[in-house]
């Protein structure tokens, strides 16, 4: 089980990853201890009142030598008026304070959440490829949505416990100021009960952390069961993917009503306390002869001091349960935080040599095997080079390096012989464009998802694109045309419209340096060959890299590059590396018998 934590620790932790405005825990504290004041002078002041009807004066008490002193002016028959318009302007105002002051906490609380919200996100798109292929989506999804605002309610949960502490302070103040000795008392009594809860509710800390792991694994299931929901359909499994779900989300149902039952528990324990301290006080009172307008006084900052008594305890148990997803969220901005591609403030200009990669290594990780080893090759300006060979060859890995996905874990790779990182990171990826496979659409119409790179774009350059890419004519058959809506991931559409939706996209943003990889294994004959048409017209006179596994793909190609195992085998004109008879050449033998590529290139 996880011990409990300390309590200042855990506020000092929520101020540096919240990091609310300056101002904002100065004005929200004090308006809090304004609110307290405010209202104990509004109870003490039914000491005077009640006396001001005929109630015996408390003598003795340090308080009501005060109330002698300050009402001595005041002529007794304007006493009891004037005392009624005090207690009730103290009540108007207390709350005029506490109204404010609870504005500014929602206030301060929707900034600290949209802040965080903002800075995972952002973190999320700019972090290192590495962290997101070893962290589940649905974690981060999690995080994003969930996670993030518990940071927040954590912000107002010590706000809250500073201030409760602060009107116990005041309340205990005006307490003592009445009677010592029943202060005395009831502080003692008190400071047993929280002794009580604080046993009662020591899981919370441990029982908050499985509330954050089962939630991940709730999301997990609901979003792979979403996203399987054909594969599920197609071997039958519906039962047993239903049964999955009912069981993670009975687990997170059972957990959660643990942790509100252990959230709630202070509540009834502490009201409970309170009637017992108060009839214990009324029983001393009478038997030590206190005038019953200060015990009346008395008893009533005693009981509504269990407000505030309460809140710092249920503010212990809250934060507690909140712990597991604030150690989600901190862990979550430390991890995606670095490493951070570093950039320079050069801006890259069209491509006019061309690409050179010089002795580069690479591998995902410390304890990973070398991706990339000792590859060193040219890409020349306005030419096709392809890049063919095996599954797991390191082709898609040097298209990474190439688009500053990430960097070499040694060498280097130049444009025009400046280093890549030497580039700002939004120029030099506005030159470049890339298609793959697995065509990522959004839940938009057609001409948002092919406007996406050049959003400025006119419903004429969008049809422009359209056309190149051989797309126009299936779109003008859709209800709606451009205006028509792909679906989640674009599944309204064939793999060819979707993969031509891409092109047409690739298009309009007129890259200087274009991308492929295996951009058309998914599709038919006929499909394959408008692509190629539209990429043949296109690609003119342009940068094209193509990463293929069917030779057919790279027929055209101007310089080809063979890589097996990480490395660099052979590299030249596709004409000159058949005369060859090498690597090339056996693999375009193996294809033309009908044999896939998946043998070792040399």
């Amino acid at each position: 089980m996880v011990a409990s934590r300390a309590f200042v620790p855990q506020f000092s932790r929520i101020l540096r990853l919240a990091r609310p405005p300056a101002w904002s825990s100065w004005a929200i504290v004090s308006l809090g201890l304004l609110a307290a004041v405010l209202e104990g002078i509004g109870l003490v002041l039914f000491i005077p009142l009640l006396q001001s009807l005929g109630a015996p004066a408390a003598r003795g008490s340090g308080i009501q030598h005060v109330f002698d002193h300050l009402f001595a002016p005041v002529p007794a028959g304007w006493l009891t008026t004037i005392l009624v318009i005090a207690l009730c302007a103290s009540i108007l105002l207390k709350n005029a304070v506490n109204t404010l002051n609870v504005w500014l906490t929602r206030h301060v609380d929707g900034q600290v959440a949209h802040r965080l919200r903002t800075q995972i996100f952002d973190q999320i798109l700019t972090s290192c490829i590495d962290y997101r292929a070893g962290t589940r989506r649905t974690d981060i999804s999690t995080t994003l949505s969930a996670n993030s605002w518990k940071v927040s309610t954590g912000l107002t949960l010590f706000y809250h416990s500073i201030v409760a502490l602060l009107t116990v302070v005041v309340f205990t103040l005006l307490m003592i100021g009445i009677s010592p000795v029943l202060t005395l008392f009831a502080l003692l009594f008190l400071t047993a009960a929280a002794f009580v809860i604080r046993l009662s509710t020591r899981q919370a800390d441990a029982t908050g952390q499985a509330v954050v792991e089962e939630n991940k694994q709730f999301g997990l299931r609901m979003w792979e069961s979403i996203e399987s929901l054909q594969l599920i359909r197609a071997f039958g499994q519906e039962g047993f993917e239903r049964e999955r779900f009912r069981a993670s989300s009975d687990t997170v149902r059972r957990r959660l009503l643990k942790l509100d039952l252990l959230w709630a528990l202070p509540g009834p324990v502490s009201e409970i306390a309170i009637t017992l301290l108060i009839a214990g006080l009324i029983i001393a009172a009478h038997s030590t002869g206190i005038a019953i307008s200060a015990l009346a006084a008395f008893l009533s900052l005693l009981y509504r001091m269990q407000g505030p008594v309460r809140e710092l305890m249920q503010s212990k148990v809250a934060l507690d349960g909140l712990s597991g997803a604030i150690d989600d969220v901190e862990q979550l901005l430390a991890s995606s935080k670095t490493p951070f591609l570093t950039e320079g403030a050069q801006i890259a200009s069209s491509l006019k040599v061309g690409i050179e990669i010089s002795d580069v290594w690479f591998r995902y990780g410390d304890d990973q095997p070398w991706a990339l080893e000792a590859v060193t090759l040219s890409i020349p300006a306005g030419k096709t080079t392809a890049i063919i060979g095996e599954s797991g060859a390191g082709k898609s890995t040097l298209l990474s390096l190439l688009f500053r996905f990430q960097d070499p874990t040694r060498g280097s790779v130049t444009a025009d012989g400046t280093p890549l990182p030497s580039f700002s990171l939004a120029s030099w990826r506005g030159n470049l464009a890339v298609m793959s496979q697995d065509v990522q659409l959004f839940h938009d119409t057609i001409a948002a998802n092919i406007a996406y790179g050049r959003p400025e774009a006119t419903p004429e350059d969008i049809a422009a694109a359209a056309a190149v890419a051989r797309a126009d004519g299936f779109i003008a058959s859709l209800k709606g045309g451009y205006g028509a809506v792909v679906g989640d991931r674009g599944l309204r559409l064939s793999g060819g419209q979707r993969q031509r939706i891409a092109l047409a996209r690739t298009l309009l943003r007129n890259p200087d340096i274009l991308l492929l990889d295996e951009a058309t294994n998914a599709l038919d004959v006929e499909s394959e060959r408008a692509f190629q048409l539209a990429l043949e017209r296109y690609s003119h006179l342009r940068t094209v890299i193509v990463i293929a596994h069917r030779l057919a793909t790279i027929q055209n190609a101007d310089h080809v590059i063979v890589m097996s195992r990480g490395r660099v085998v052979e590299a030249g004109p596709p004409a000159d590396l058949m005369r060859a008879g090498g690597a090339f050449a056996r693999l375009s033998g193996l294809q033309q018998h009908g044999s896939p590529l998946t043998e070792t290139a040399g």
